[in-house]
């Protein structure tokens, strides 16, 4: 069979506007293999500003999430919703299902959102006050901070982008605000970061790297445990905890060797 040629796109042409006339000259012919130009418009409508208090509970909160340090986890998360109707307790998994253990879910709300029904006791008036709170009179954006994540998180889905090295880069950004906070002369020095901080780093890789390890483990049992109603997944993460740190060293040492150093903490 004798292929078909391919139709010349068009001469490319330079333009300038003076006069309300177009004046052109032609240029070299386009192969057919050019692209021809298209114009693209770059949205920019998600800037939010919020104060370095904000920015820094923020990041205590995402430390506290990949901890596992339900404590703490609670106590920011009620920070930026309040209390009404407990629904603080789920405000960890908004910025990722892997939080879920430092979000205090118990297992009748596992059995409650298997039915599609609202947590336990919880009903449409704290839902209400618990979007007020994200974005109150006080200067509370954190509504405006969970939009613009939400977009950057639905790129990253269609992108195949894996979840555990979006995690990584909140854990690596949350350490270098806190020891920024904590020490703004000590945190970083001529060459990068200080050594503590570069410490700080590789344990924040490692603790993300032992919460893949437990989502890997405990995905298989977890309708189980949902249906059961025993537990909670906290307790489930603390069981599988000993054998996924083990896991997590060694992926974080091969990752070392083998991955770019700018996907690294």
């Amino acid at each position: 069979f004798e292929a078909k040629k391919k139709k010349p796109l068009p001469r490319a042409k330079s333009a300038t506007e003076e006069n309300g006339k177009s004046h052109h000259k032609d240029e070299a012919s386009a192969s057919s293999t050019s692209v021809e130009p298209q114009i693209v418009l770059l949205d920019h409508g998600l800037y939010h500003d919020i104060s370095d208090e904000l920015r820094a509970d923020f990041c205590e909160l995402v430390r506290a999430s990949v901890n596992r340090d339900a404590f703490t986890a609670r106590k920011m998360s009620i920070k930026f919703c309040g209390e009404s109707g407990g629904l603080y307790r789920f405000f960890p998994l908004v910025l990722s299902p892997w939080f879920v253990f430092s979000s205090d879910v118990t297992a009748a709300d596992l059995q409650a959102a298997r039915k599609g029904a609202l947590p336990p006791n919880t009903k449409l008036e704290d839902i209400g006050k618990f979007l007020i709170s994200l974005h109150d009179e006080g200067g509370t954006n954190m509504l405006g901070v969970l939009h613009s994540l939400g977009y950057t998180r639905g790129i990253l889905n269609d992108l195949k982008f894996p979840e555990h090295l979006r995690l990584r880069a909140f854990a690596k950004f949350a350490t270098l605000g806190l020891a920024e906070r904590v020490n703004k002369s000590s945190a970083m020095v001529s060459s990068g970061v200080s050594s503590t901080v570069a410490i700080s780093l590789l344990l924040a890789q490692v603790r993300v790297e032992v919460l893949k390890w437990i989502i890997a483990v405990l995905t298989p049992v977890a309708p189980i445990l949902a249906i059961a109603g025993r537990g909670s997944p906290g307790l489930a993460a603390a069981m599988v905890s000993p054998a996924a740190h083990g896991l997590a060293a060694l992926a974080v040492f091969i990752a070392r060797l083998t991955e770019h150093p700018e996907l690294m903490c």
